[in-house]
C-alpha cells in the first residue's frame, strides 16, 4: 500500500493549476499561491520525488494525428499460467496501437484501449491479439466510441481532494 502523501493548502493551489495547465511557469503560479519562485519550485519538485506528480505530459486528440477510430476491447481470460500473464502484459505494454491497458474487477478483467487509422486495420489488431491469445481468451467485446461527451483523461478540473 502506498504511503499517503499530505497536502497542505499551497500544494493543493499549484496542483489545481498544474492540473488546468502543466506548462504554466512559475512567475505565474507563484503569485497566484502566494509563494516565492524558490519556493513553488521546491514544492513542485517534491511533489514529483513523492509521486504525487507522476508526469507532464500532452493529451493529443488521436484524429487529429491519424488515429480516428478508438475502439475498448474487453477481456475475460482463463487458465492463465504465470508465463502466459507475462506475455499477456507485456504484448498488450508494447503494442504500437494500444494506447491503455488497465486490469479490472468483474465479469471483463481486461479493458484495451486502441486506436487506428481505419476499421480494417483496428479489426486486425483484435484478430491478432485473439489468435496469440486465443489458449486463455476465455471471451471479448468490442466497444466503439461513437461520441465523446467528456475526456479530461485521468485529470478533472476539480480533482477531489484537491
Amino acid at each position: 500500500m502506498l504511503k499517503e502523501y499530505k497536502l497542505d493548502e499551497k500544494d493543493k493551489a499549484i496542483l489545481r493549476l498544474l492540473l488546468k495547465d502543466a506548462r504554466m511557469p512559475l512567475t505565474v503560479i507563484a503569485p497566484k499561491v502566494k509563494l516565492s519562485h524558490d519556493a513553488v519550485r521546491y514544492r513542485i519538485a517534491q511533489l514529483k520525488e513523492a509521486g504525487v506528480i507522476k508526469s507532464f505530459v500532452a493529451v493529443i486528440d488521436p484524429g487529429r494525428i491519424g488515429l480516428p477510430i478508438w475502439g475498448d476491447v474487453i477481456f475475460s481470460l482463463w487458465n492463465v499460467t504465470p508465463h502466459r500473464y507475462e506475455e499477456w502484459v507485456k504484448y498488450l505494454k508494447n503494442h504500437a496501437f494500444v494506447a491503455a491497458v488497465w486490469n479490472l474487477s468483474g465479469r471483463y478483467e481486461w479493458f484495451v484501449e486502441i486506436y487506428t487509422p481505419d476499421l480494417a486495420q483496428f479489426n486486425e489488431i483484435v484478430n491478432e491479439i485473439k489468435m496469440k491469445f486465443s489458449d486463455i481468451i476465455k471471451d471479448s467485446e468490442t466497444l466503439f466510441v461513437l461520441k465523446e461527451i467528456k475526456a479530461e483523461q485521468l485529470y478533472p478540473a476539480t480533482y477531489p481532494g484537491i
